[in-house]
């Protein structure tokens, strides 16, 4: 099937000719109308899952290759997808399949930006190991002294919580008690202060957000630590983290991306993420007269939203507000260069966001052992370390998964090799069976992804 990307760019060459007779006016409106027929039924086909648009400005595609990635969007109807695979710091390959907007219908392409979830976690360890470089904080201070007043496990009152801690998800602080009202709030105009849930007596404080093991012991996945940690950031840099994030990584690696929307110069290219609804959830009455895939976040339908105000705060106030944990918007294109930076020592071409030290500790080994749900992990400082993403290949890297997106970046800095996917809406998880560390969709397109472009590729573009 020809689609849309293609006939495109036929088309202004071909209406002229059958036209030159009409007017100018009437040749425009003709060919207004041609391109809203042929983008209609376009649109028709892959709203039914049974097309996928495939932009033509992917590199080293065949069409046996898009066929298989097409069919597995479709078996699993994934809405938007966007990948760049890299090998020896070059790009071997990407590609840009289906929608980024399903009601504006808008196609994905290599500036679509998406809200890459808890990959934005390597983004403010980095942003916390540049303030270590310097001298500012050590890696295994007590944050207590960062922040400003005392945190302690109540289980363990005189064990110290580290920044190394925090990064490894063994600081004993969870996401239980009244962590998701406390983010709701954080997100609200009138934010709570970190206060107010760490410390006994506050509004949202609870014993239910602490493990009741001493702190570095054990894995708990925290997204309220890297809350803290961005608070320290903010404490320690006097730069508000969102704004630290913009001058000391993003704008020095030439990203489009940002903690925060209002950095972007425009929203047109934001890919609205959508969540699904099974059948049975469909039925219940609160999801009376929704569909299987509603937008969730960053339907933005081109318009910028306004700025925050967040000046009046003070820093460290209170970290989440700018969403450390899973804010970052970025396009694919964009995410390879940091992920190049970490594959490379901390440099990205000309540029440097890190030393070697730094990049070797956050990809070494720092925990080891069973999670609560007992998978065992192996994880650096923020970085994921495994061997099952691609049988036998030891990767680091991090996934995310939130208000319908999912994507992973991981890679091989001994091979100079990595894949960044990126997704914002699908059926993921339809026929999966109990907890595993990779979601099945994960495996099957990186490990495709991987042997079409970093296992044997001859043909490579430099990465720009």
């Amino acid at each position: 099937m020809k689609l849309i990307f293609r006939t495109s760019r036929i088309i202004p060459r071909a209406i002229p000719q059958r036209l030159k007779k009409r007017s100018s006016g009437s040749c425009a409106a003709s060919l207004t109308i041609f391109l809203s027929i042929v983008f209609c039924m376009e649109m028709y086909s892959c709203n039914g899952f049974s097309a996928v648009l495939v932009h033509r400005d992917g590199v080293n595609r065949t069409e046996a290759f898009d066929r298989k990635i097409t069919s597995i969007m479709r078996d699993y109807k994934i809405i938007g997808l966007s990948f760049v695979a890299i090998k020896n710091n070059s790009i071997t390959g990407s590609g840009f399949y289906g929608l980024a907007d399903k009601e504006r219908k808008v196609p994905t392409g290599p500036d679509t930006i998406y809200r890459i979830a808890s990959i934005s976690k390597p983004f403010t360890a980095t942003a916390i190991m540049q303030l270590v470089e310097q001298g500012r904080c050590r890696l295994d201070d007590d944050i207590s002294r960062l922040l400003g007043y005392r945190v302690r496990n109540p289980y363990y009152p005189s064990r110290p919580i580290t920044i190394r801690h925090l990064l490894t998800h063994t600081s004993g602080i969870c996401d239980g008690g009244y962590y998701e009202a406390f983010l709701f709030s954080s997100y609200g105009d009138k934010p709570p202060s970190f206060r107010e849930i760490l410390l006994e007596g506050g509004v949202f404080y609870s014993r239910s957000i602490w493990r009741r093991t001493r702190p570095g012991k054990k894995f708990c996945y925290s997204n309220l630590g890297f809350g803290i940690i961005a608070a320290i950031v903010e404490r320690v840099s006097g730069q508000r983290f969102d704004e630290y994030c913009r001058t000391n990584i993003f704008t020095p690696l030439g990203m489009n991306a940002g903690f925060n929307i209002a950095h972007l110069p425009s929203v047109d290219s934001v890919a609205v993420l959508y969540s699904h609804q099974s059948e049975k959830e469909r039925r219940l009455p609160e999801n009376a007269g929704k569909g299987e895939f509603e937008p969730a976040i960053d339907d933005y339908r081109g318009v910028k939203p306004s700025p925050r105000e967040t000046v009046k705060f003070p820093q460290g106030y209170n970290g989440l507000m700018c969403s450390p944990q899973g804010g970052v918007r970025t396009s694919a294109l964009d995410l390879a260069k940091f992920m190049m930076a970490h594959m490379n020592s901390g440099w990205y071409r000309n540029t440097k966001i890190l030393s070697s030290n730094s990049v070797w500790k956050m990809q070494a080994i720092q925990w080891s052992g069973r999670r609560p749900n007992g998978l065992y992990r192996t994880s650096g400082l923020s970085f994921h370390v495994t061997r099952n993403l691609v049988e036998g290949k030891r990767l680091a890297g991090h996934s995310g998964r939130a208000y319908g997106f999912q994507g992973t970046m991981y890679f091989d800095p001994r091979s100079n090799s990595g894949i960044v996917l990126l997704m914002n809406g699908g059926d993921y998880y339809r026929d999966e069976r109990g907890i595993t560390e990779f979601h099945d969709i994960e495996v099957s397109l990186y490990r495709l992804i991987y042997s079409r472009y970093i296992n044997g590729t001859r043909f490579a573009h430099r990465a720009r």
